[in-house]
């Protein structure tokens, strides 16, 4: 078709007149199309789209939302089309690059949460995101735009001021403030019109300190030696004498493993052994013992394995103390790897916050804090960090994680010994490996040479039984498919005939094929039928066969073609297991050689194979003995701690947009926690992790928190309840200080006696306000009933450890042995996780309790019944519950049981001349008390009575035993003895 000219239209004046009206009602055609278009697509998010939005949306994402989840408004045009957190909800025309595709397909986010939509409404947002995402709603968005967080304002918190010095208050009773910290309390006292209660009976503060510093009690002749004490400084120096026990820092240490959430295996999905955890444990046990500085202490378990050292023995100890970094529980079993990396970190970031610094910094992974002024980027800062450490490396079996265990220096000799063993061990076991591989060709070779021997062969399920065999394949080296036993019952009952027939008269060797050992029969009944009569023959089964370790030979017996012939074995008059497996008759002659079918076997070459097969098997049981007795005297294994260790890719890390880890934003540089840091960050080594700053600025006298978090602290273990209640969070939703600048005080103190520890214990309970008495003062009770300004003392429940420890300690049973693995026996998994598992079967021991293997998803009875910590968690506090499971175990438990039996033979073993002495000292043993008046006459009384029913087997001393041993299992499940005072 030829398109028209404009000279020709000009021509045509017709036309010409026509064209506007024409180009008009085009116009209007197309015009009307696209609107009607744009109708459509409008219509369909009316009808398709909104409905959806209002009914599964709009509950967390619009302006009504009580909380704004993932800072997405649904309920405008203008807050769809800009998204929220996670970025732009949707590119029009693009479904595949959308974000809320994804998310309604469950891709990447899942939305909405609760339950996936149906795929034809999913189908209908991908419509509508291919038309341009058409939306035709015209309101506003009111919902407040989120401010930033303000780091200055952040540090006006008074958690992020630095500690400062104040003025010793003033009071108006002089006389009673032996020290500042008395002088803080009691100012605050007065002010709210208290008094300080009385000071503790000094039978009640020994008792109390020895349980506070050591967790276990005083024993009678200490309390004795402490009261008769005239001393001014008798206090003081039991306080001296006790910080300098081995035993302060197993019940100190147990403290700090609480909070460094310690357990000897993983928990969670894959209960992996944490083999070298121990020497975490003791390196914590150390540290409160040699009084390391708190400052050192926690540098060298965060960034040991990057400190400079002098000795061996230092850089171990730097080493083992980064296990702080790794005893935390991991999902070992997330295959998707880099889900897990981030998630490892963020349980390190945490433990950093909650255990050292009071702060709920993994609250920042996906949003910046709710509460405390820690935006993301500081929360990735920190990630960067550990992102550039190792914790997990390598499988130990498909799809599972594990970590690599971190050498630790050994003396030269060692090294020596350990790699001489193992080259001796290597070339005995390829030795060995060789001996039987020619031991096999040998076998091979004699059996191809036998093949020209007469010989017939009759498997067991040829032949006839009697009564019930048990079919078996346990134990190796039979013939067939497997072999039967008798199941060693039913005897005299079995047996099992094999029917004879030869193509040939002659003498037979008859052998018989079996499993020797030690669980078999020596006397096997053989009866063998054949051209002769019948013959029984004795069996040895507890032998093994000689005969190619297959067969033994019962004797030469004469068969003939035609005649009934047969071998039955019984297990008539036998002890033990009769095996039955194969019958084998071989053709010999008058001397019991066999013979040979022609001349296609050369006999000399069999018995040359026999021989090597003699020699070669005793090669190998000689060099595998040899092995048995290397492997028994080898070296002890070098050294390895479960320890962190440097990446070789050092690096930042993308903030990880609502704490997906797939979903990536800006890379953020490591760094620290900006409102507890001065305004100019220390820089970070772009060669190391940054492990060694971050450790030097937690430690550091400057930082705001660590130290007046370890104060705080060491306050709760002494006082019964923290300046600051909620130990492991001085954030802005965390409990204020109750005595702000007594916390200030006493954190300057700490970091000005070179943090240490023993000091800031000892300035406290030389206090008054510790050695204060707990008796109720219904005045001040009304006033203060929380007991918040500390009038009196607080009554404390011991804890789980210190209860089952006492009564091993008062019973005599207690093993002070300090240290090593408990769990040295187990394999990678605590439990093999096969049917036939009973799960972790624990071990009897009267070690101390922090001692004992806390296995995750396993600990003691005895200890989680008492509230013992969860070691997921970073617990700073335990709680303290009062339940009926912890009356049904002090009464039913056996080692409740067996310890007042213990402790009832010792106090008997002193030949008490009384009644009266003997429940004095029962007490004094139990309760470090002498027993009221009314106490000894309810004791004596109870006494009395369990004698008079006692059992008529037991003599007059085993009852008295007995009665003394249910008194003392009383008193140990009173509330006295779990209880201070």
């Amino acid at each position: 078709m030829t398109v028209p000219s404009l000279t020709q239209f000009r021509r045509r004046p017709s036309f010409a007149r026509l064209l506007p009206g024409v180009l008009c009602a085009l116009v209007v055609a197309m015009t009307g199309q696209l609107l009607a278009a744009d109708s459509d697509k409008t219509a369909f998010f009316k009808s398709r789209i909104r409905p959806v939005l209002v009914k599964h949306c709009y509950e967390c994402h619009s302006a009504k939302s009580k909380k704004v989840t993932g800072g997405l408004l649904l309920d405008t045009a203008g807050g769809f089309r800009k998204g929220g957190d996670s970025g732009a909800s949707f590119v029009p025309g693009k479904p595949e690059e959308s974000l809320l595709m994804q998310a309604l397909r469950y891709e990447s986010l899942e939305m909405p949460p609760a339950d996936r939509l149906p795929d034809n409404v999913i189908k209908d947002f991908q419509r509508w995101i291919q038309m341009g995402a058409p939306d035709s709603r015209t309101e506003v968005a009111t919902q407040r735009v989120r401010q930033a967080i303000d780091i200055e304002a952040g540090r006006k918190f008074w958690a992020f001021q630095p500690p400062r010095r104040h003025a010793r208050p003033a009071t108006k009773n002089a006389d009673w403030p032996q020290s500042d910290i008395d002088a803080f309390i009691l100012a605050k006292l007065e002010a709210a019109g208290l008094q300080p209660a009385a000071n503790a009976d000094r039978r009640t503060l020994v008792r109390r300190l020895y349980f506070d510093l050591l967790g276990l009690p005083p024993s009678p002749e200490e309390v004795e030696a402490f009261l008769n004490d005239p001393s001014p400084n008798a206090v003081e120096s039991l306080v001296g004498r006790l910080l300098e026990s081995p035993q302060f820092g197993v019940h100190w240490g147990r403290h700090w493993l609480d909070v460094a959430r310690y357990a000897d295996s993983n928990g969670s999905d894959f209960n992996a052994t944490f083999h070298d955890a121990w020497r975490y444990r003791d390196y914590v046990v150390d540290a409160f013992n040699n009084d390391k500085p708190y400052d050192r202490f926690v540098i060298e378990q965060i960034a040991g394995d990057l400190l400079p050292y002098d000795s061996d023995a230092a850089r171990s100890e730097q080493i083992i103390a980064t296990g702080f970094l790794m005893v935390g529980a991991k999902m070992l079993s997330e295959r998707d790897k880099e889900k897990l990396r981030m998630d490892v970190i963020d349980e390190q970031v945490d433990t950093i916050g909650r255990a050292l610094m009071g702060l709920t910094l993994g609250c920042a992974r996906c949003h910046d804090h709710k509460f405390d002024p820690i935006p993301t980027r500081d929360y990735y800062a920190l990630a960067g960090i550990f992102r550039s450490s190792i914790t997990l490396q390598g499988e130990s079996q498909q799809y599972v994680s594990t970590w690599k265990p971190s050498p630790l220096p050994a003396k030269p000799e060692h090294r020596a010994a350990v790699k001489q063993h193992t080259l001796t061990r290597k070339k005995l076991t390829v030795s060995i490996a060789a001996a039987k591989k020619e031991l096999t060709a040998a076998r091979s070779l004699a059996r191809k040479l036998r093949r020209g021997e007469n010989v017939v062969t009759i498997d067991d399920v040829a032949a006839k039984k009697v009564g019930r065999w048990k079919d078996s394949t346990i134990s190796p080296g039979y013939v067939g498919k497997g072999y039967i036993h008798d199941d060693d019952t039913k005897k005299g009952e079995k047996s099992v005939r094999f029917p004879i027939t030869v193509f040939k008269d002659a003498f037979y060797d008859v052998r018989l094929s079996y499993t020797g050992g030690n669980g078999r029969a020596g006397n096997v009944p053989v009866t063998v039928v054949g051209a002769q009569g019948e013959k029984v023959v004795i069996l040895n089964q507890k032998k093994k066969p000689t005969i190619g370790n297959l067969y033994a030979s019962v004797g030469r017996f004469e068969f003939a073609v035609g005649k009934v012939a047969s071998v039955t074995i019984s297990n008539r008059g036998t002890k033990g297991h009769v095996i039955v497996d194969a019958v084998q008759l071989v053709e010999v002659d008058t001397a019991g050689n066999p013979v040979l079918s022609g001349n296609e076997v050369d006999a000399r070459k069999l018995a040359a194979a026999d021989r090597a097969v003699k020699t070669l098997d005793e090669k190998v049981k000689e060099q595998t003995e040899w092995l048995k007795q290397l492997n028994k005297n080898a070296p002890p294994a070098l050294p390895q701690a479960f320890a962190v260790m440097e990446r070789k890719e050092i690096g930042d890390c993308e903030i990880r947009i609502r704490g997906e880890h797939k979903n990536l934003g800006p890379k953020v540089p490591r760094g620290f926690v900006q409102v507890a840091t001065a305004r100019l960050q220390p820089p970070i080594s772009d060669k190391e992790s940054g492990r060694r700053e971050l450790a030097a600025w937690i430690a550091s006298p400057t930082h705001p928190l660590t130290a007046r978090v370890m104060v705080n602290r060491i306050w709760y273990h002494l006082l019964g309840e923290g300046i600051v209640p909620s130990l492991d969070n001085f954030g802005t939703i965390g409990a204020r200080p109750s005595h702000p600048e007594l916390l200030d005080h006493l954190t300057i103190d700490f970091i000005e006696d070179d943090w240490s520890i023993k000091r800031a214990i000892r300035r406290i309970v030389l206090s008054r306000v510790y050695q204060m008495g707990s008796n109720d003062n219904r005045q001040s009770a009304e006033i203060d009933p929380k007991n918040s300004l500390l009038w009196r003392a607080r009554r404390r429940r011991l804890p789980a450890e210190a209860i089952r420890d006492s009564m091993l300690f008062i019973g005599g049973r207690l093993d002070l042995t300090a240290g090593g693995s408990p769990v040295a026996g187990l394999g990678t998994l605590v439990t093999t996780n096969s049917s036939n598992d009973r799960g972790f079967e624990r071990k009897t021991s009267s070690r101390r309790s922090l001692y004992l293997p806390i296995i995750r998803n396993e600990l003691p009875t005895m200890l989680t019944v008492f509230d013992f910590a969860n070691p997921d968690l970073v617990t700073g506090k335990r709680p303290v519950t009062n339940v009926p499971a912890q009356a049904l175990l002090l009464m039913n438990s056996p080692f409740v049981m067996n310890s007042a039996e213990q402790t009832a033979a010792r106090v008997l073993a002193t030949k008490p001349e009384s009644e009266l002495e003997l429940v004095n000292q029962t007490y004094r043993r139990v309760l470090c008390r002498e027993p009221t008046a009314a106490d000894a006459s309810r004791a004596i009384a109870f006494l009395n009575s369990a004698r008079k029913t006692k059992d008529s087997k037991r003599s007059e001393t085993e009852a008295a035993a007995r009665a003394l041993s249910e008194l003392i299992h009383v008193l140990f499940a009173s509330s006295e003895f779990r209880t201070l005072n």
